[in-house]
């Protein structure tokens, strides 16, 4: 029954060419100011547009909370999902040590065009660095998300306390399910309990120039749940503070 429920949902998604690396790509054609614009699309066939300079921001363009988080960087850092390596370059012109990772090959690129001194290509979920090599990991633009799932959390989480220095910390802003009241927002949560999925678990892909990108699974949160796997997994929440009304938190998690 749940594979025939999965069909129903995904039958109507468009068949485009697949391309592993349209999200790197897409980073690149901004910047040599191609195009600015791709698009999300979710698992049911909601299509959301995106604009690909929010990767690019300087550090006045960026909003509050990022630039609150970044304020208390310190020590080694490791920003996951660099993307562009926007956070990266604010962190090096204060003079950290900042190593940036992202799993696309085409956004590692375009962070050494831009002047990233130490980007590498590597997955969020197969980290090869020694114990204790940083002080800081960052996960902005709620890339903590990219766990997918909360089992998939609970490892990373596990992953990054042994990589992290005793007192080091985790800065990220993340979202939450109650980021998603809309009514067809809570039908496709709906439709997960259903599944056997977790309800906050968002199956999406990017779309551009007549391409798809990999299906990935985004990870929304809620609080306690989050508070319940740091519990688990060797970190606190230190800092938790709402930054919109709708249920985006910039936190910081310490090691315990």
């Amino acid at each position: 029954m749940n594979a025939l429920a999965v069909a129903e949902r995904t039958m109507s998604l468009p068949r485009l060419p697949l391309e592993p690396d349209l999200f790197g790509r897409v980073l690149d054609d901004c910047h040599r100011g191609i195009s600015t614009e791709y698009f999300l699309r979710r698992d049911d066939n909601l299509l959301e547009r995106d604009s690909s300079l929010r990767y690019f921001r300087a550090w006045h363009e960026m909003p509050a909370h990022h630039r609150c988080l970044l304020t208390h960087a310190r020590g080694r850092v490791l920003d996951v999902g660099a993307g562009a390596g926007q956070h990266t370059l604010v962190l090096q012109e204060r003079g950290l040590a900042v190593t940036a990772i992202d799993a696309s090959p085409l956004a590692v690129e375009v962070c050494r065009r831009r002047g990233v001194r130490d980007a590498r290509e590597m997955d969020a979920h197969v980290l090869r660095f020694p114990a204790g090599s940083f002080d800081t990991v960052l996960f902005m633009q709620q890339t903590l998300g990219l766990a997918g799932t909360p089992e998939g959390l609970r490892y990373l989480l596990r992953r990054l306390h042994r990589l992290v220095a005793d007192g080091g910390q985790l800065l990220a802003d993340i979202a939450t399910p109650a980021d998603a009241l809309q009514p067809g927002h809570r039908r496709y949560q709906h439709q997960n309990r259903a599944l056997g999925r977790y309800p906050g678990t968002v199956r999406q892909r990017i779309e551009y120039q007549g391409m798809r990108g990999l299906d990935f699974d985004w990870l929304l949160l809620p609080l306690d749940d989050l508070r319940a796997l740091c519990a688990d997994t060797g970190w606190k929440i230190t800092r938790c503070v709402q930054v919109d009304a709708n249920a985006t938190y910039a936190i910081a998690l310490g090691k315990v």
